[in-house]
């Protein structure tokens, strides 16, 4: 705004739609490299806008029908203490559960222990003190393949850095979890004709667009491999998904293919602990959500008594709830 101020042209590019709404004076729709629509921002609204942008009705008004989760917790956090390498105390007496077919959402400003409490469940980080009980059994301290095994699965916040290769192919990034089982390999050789097979139908099912199952998957669009990534990690059935800021960087219509992964996850009486800065997301999907600040949980409240106003003080410590 200051530099309209001084007379500056500014050109912004971006997929969020309430940006595009505070900021701009005309907007211009972009799709599959073409110019769709221009208009100034007085004859649009973001419904219209996602229309143009997805060649589809608007993901943003959508209802969503959910039947209540089933009473049988999946997973049990008690006590939980984890540090960060340098010694600071980063999760600190964390108590919660997540019940089989609830989407728990994690609510917080970055770096107040989601990340670690991430870590943490899909055995990437060890605990010091509490107990963490998964579907009826306790949970292996630092163990991945553990976490793996017992029906964890992992999304993680960084889809290039963390949960694929990018030099390599949808191939390669899709057996990574699965290369030891039978179906994939026998007497530790590959079972290439099988698993390429296996891989063309995974990556039509889940529609990654891609020139070929053996391109690297950094040539991909952000959209398309994170579709990728959940392929892989939605085929292990698992009982828990974990999910750290699962649309980060992600356009209207990726960011409803997500969702409903997400959902149809829920739908299957599985558990989702979704990780995410944006509100809008967490109050749209969650069954209950979750504050962290300072390591702590300092809020605990179901959909129905959230508002976007109790969440911000809670994200920004000014004041706390007893969780329980």
């Amino acid at each position: 705004n200051r530099m309209k101020q001084e007379g500056k042209t500014v050109i912004m590019t971006t997929h969020k739609l309430k940006e595009v709404m505070f900021a701009s004076d005309h907007i211009s729709v972009m799709r599959k490299g073409k110019m769709i629509a221009t208009m100034a921002k007085s004859e649009t609204s973001e419904r219209d806008l996602a229309q143009l942008m997805v060649g589809q009705e608007s993901v943003t008004a959508r209802t969503v029908v959910r039947e209540k989760p089933l009473d049988i917790p999946m997973l049990v956090v008690s006590g939980l203490n984890a540090y960060a390498d340098q010694g600071r105390k980063v999760l600190d007496g964390l108590h919660f559960d997540v019940k089989a077919g609830e989407i728990v959402g994690v609510a917080g400003v970055s770096g107040n222990g989601q990340k670690e409490l991430a870590e943490v469940l899909t055995g990437l980080r060890s605990w010091k003190d509490g107990d963490i009980q998964f579907d009826g059994l306790s949970l292996r301290n630092g163990s991945i393949r553990g976490a793996i095994e017992q029906g964890i699965a992992h999304v993680p916040e960084s889809r290039m850095k963390s949960g694929l290769a990018g030099s390599l192919g949808a191939v390669d990034n899709l057996l990574f979890k699965t290369y030891r089982s039978p179906e994939r390999s026998s007497f530790g050789l590959l079972r290439t004709e099988k698993n390429r097979n296996w891989s063309q139908k995974l990556v039509e099912l889940f529609d990654v667009k891609t020139p070929g199952i053996d391109a690297p998957v950094h040539h991909l669009s952000g959209g398309n491999q994170q579709k990728l990534l959940f392929a892989r990690e939605v085929d292990l059935d698992p009982k828990l998904m974990i999910a750290v800021h699962p649309t980060q960087g992600l356009d209207v219509g990726a960011t409803a293919g997500v969702h409903d992964l997400l959902e149809g996850l829920r739908k299957k009486g599985r558990s989702v602990l979704l990780i995410s800065e944006d509100l809008d997301e967490l109050l749209q999907l969650s069954d209950r959500i979750m504050v962290m600040y300072g390591g702590r949980i300092v809020g605990n409240m179901a959909r129905e008594e959230a508002n976007r106003e109790y969440i911000g003080m809670l994200m920004a410590g000014s004041e706390e709830e007893d969780a329980g």
